[in-house]
């Protein structure tokens, strides 16, 4: 990449040429990643879901812009804030949720070359223009700036220059935050305080959103209500406004206001404001990446051993450990018991997957809190057991990806992986009944209790839809692993095939139950029939899952070399 020994004055040729072979670097490590199996897949897969989340944006950011030409044209230039902060909260929701993007190689590894720091800052800091949530910010603050500009021509020069400076604060405040939580969360005890406040922030914005929005209350509320709802709401901002306007978001509205009423050093004022800010988010990002470039480690093996004390060496042996082979190559039962022990201990210790696992279910008490009036229980129970299946079925497709190194020791263990999957299946199968059972109550609690038969029946379709998903996430977890680390805040946790399939075998799965509801409630008035429909389905799914489970030894041996260069590499 440079020479050994740098030249005693560094050229920006050399700078050049750095950045060019990180750039040719990256195109070969992606086209010679097309050559490993599964590497085409995941480039479709990529292509298939990028329309779709294109599709899911347009409608955030048409809603931007049209609400900022609302409130253009009625010169209520100061409520624009309004529309910046929520673009604001959006873009560190969609940090979490969406992740950061995923990159060929772990750019910390460019330390060991002769790279200045300027040129490591740079590069990372454009490795983290493309996430999924400064693309929605910049464009949603791009959509605000058109709307004010087809509202008041006059002003184009000023709103693009304020939201140019909004979406730049916005993109080094992600990247600022995200590498200091990195460092934070170098912990397993930081990491279980972040997540809760991590889930507590977002349910309670979603608790705010289905109470005090009105389009959630048709028929239920008032007017009264919600004009109530709304000038509390208002009020509450009138007395934070004053804070709120010294902040990037207040900073670009009265720029835009400034502007209006033609005081353009003020406007300028605000606009370097926000350019300040931006400033001084680069900078504290500027101070983690040193720490980084001088060789900090934070992984959790490193603070083991700067934590854990030395212990006195102990001659003792397991007896597991010196019993003969033969007496454990069939010991299936302390097999498995011992693999469901360290699955509840890993979901025990990454709340990352206690927060999936939640999330669903917290959504579904609160919209069948606000639909139960209104909505069947033939439509609501079925629809919130398969939304909260979404927070589980996808665990199933990367069964191997927190095991990392460990993966050696079942290799290593007489044991067979059928029985190591099917301990991992069965933390899978049970975190579902307790969901279900969470959805059924919470159902019941909330509305009306849904038929003997539709409980039945939706029971036996999660048990057809389970199977399907073990029995094909089993085989995507050996034949496309992915490395998982929890310590790292918002990263790409999955193979972008994995997580298309498992999506789309749900939707299949979902629409095939809601077709045979409908037949069987709607069109022939027969619900008795859904119960030994579905038994058939479920039926069909365990045969599928147990076929699945006797060719997973095999096809462990098969892949064990990509399973090894996957899980243990570094990074």
């Amino acid at each position: 990449m440079a020479e050994i020994t740098p030249p005693a004055s560094w050229t920006s040729a050399q700078t050049r040429a750095q950045f060019w072979a990180i750039a040719v670097l990256r195109f070969r490590i992606l086209r010679n990643g097309l050559r490993r199996k599964g590497g085409w897949g995941d480039i479709v897969a990529t292509l298939i879901m990028v329309p779709i989340f294109a599709v899911v944006l347009i409608g955030p950011a048409v809603g931007s812009g049209m609400l900022a030409w609302y409130f253009a044209t009625k010169n209520d230039f100061i409520f624009i804030s309004v529309i910046l902060w929520a673009i604001f909260a959006l873009c560190q929701l969609a940090s979490i949720q969406l992740g950061q993007p995923g990159t060929t190689f772990d750019p910390t590894q460019l330390i060991r070359f002769p790279l200045n720091f300027r040129g490591y800052a740079a590069i990372r800091v454009f490795f983290g223009l493309i996430s999924p949530a400064n693309i929605i910010s910049t464009l949603m603050s791009l959509t605000v700036a058109i709307g004010v500009t087809v509202a008041v021509p006059s002003l184009a020069l000023v709103s693009f220059a304020a939201m140019a400076a909004f979406a730049l604060a916005n993109i080094f405040f992600t990247r600022m935050l995200f590498a200091w939580v990195d460092r934070w969360l170098s912990t397993r005890r930081a990491r279980e305080v972040f997540t809760l406040v991590i889930f507590s922030g977002s349910m309670a914005i979603q608790w705010a959103n289905f109470t005090f929005n009105p389009g959630f209350h048709q028929g239920r509320d008032s007017h009264v209500k919600a004009a109530a709802r709304l000038a509390a709401l208002k009020l509450y901002y009138h007395h934070a406004e004053p804070i709120l306007a010294l902040l990037p978001p207040g900073l670009a509205a009265n720029a835009i206001n400034a502007a209006h009423f033609t005081f353009w050093s003020t406007a300028a004022a605000q606009i370097a404001g926000i350019l300040l800010f931006a400033a001084i988010f680069f900078a504290v990002f500027a101070i983690r990446l040193y720490k980084e470039f001088r060789g900090e480690n934070l992984s959790d093996a490193a603070n083991a051993v700067a934590k854990t004390p030395a212990r006195k060496h102990t001659t003792t042996t397991p007896a597991a450990v010196l019993a003969p082979a033969s007496s454990l190559q069939f010991s299936t039962p302390p097999t498995i018991s011992g693999v469901l022990q360290k699955e509840f201990i890993t979901l025990r210790r990454n709340t990352g997957i206690f927060y999936a696992l939640v999330a669903p279910l917290v959504m579904v008490v609160l919209f069948a809190n606000l639909k139960a009036a209104k909505t069947p229980p033939t439509i609501l129970f079925p629809s919130a057991v398969a939304y909260t299946l979404m927070g589980i079925v996808p665990m199933c497709y990367n069964s191997l990806g927190l095991e990392a190194a460990g993966i050696q020791f079942f290799f290593l263990a007489p044991v067979r992986m059928r029985d190591v999957f099917f301990a991992k299946n069965l933390m899978n199968l049970a975190l579902a009944a307790v969901e279900i059972i969470a959805v059924f109550a919470a159902i019941t609690y909330t509305a009306k209790a849904p038929s003997p038969s539709l409980t039945v029946a939706v029971v036996l379709w999660a048990v057809f839809t389970l199977g399907i998903s073990l029995a094909v996430g089993n085989y995507r977890s050996v034949t496309a692993p992915k490395k998982l680390d929890f310590a790292k805040l918002a990263r790409n946790q999955a193979s972008p095939l994995s997580a298309l399939i498992s999506i789309g075998l749900l939707l299949v799965c979902a629409g095939l139950g809601a077709a045979f509801i409908y037949m069987a409630d709607y069109h022939l008035h027969k619900p008795w029939l859904l119960p030994p429909i579905m038994l058939a389905f479920a039926i069909l799914g365990v045969l599928i899952y147990i076929a699945s489970l006797k060719t997973l030894d095999q096809l462990l041996a098969d892949h064990r070399d990509t399973l090894a260069e996957e899980l243990c590499k570094a990074g």
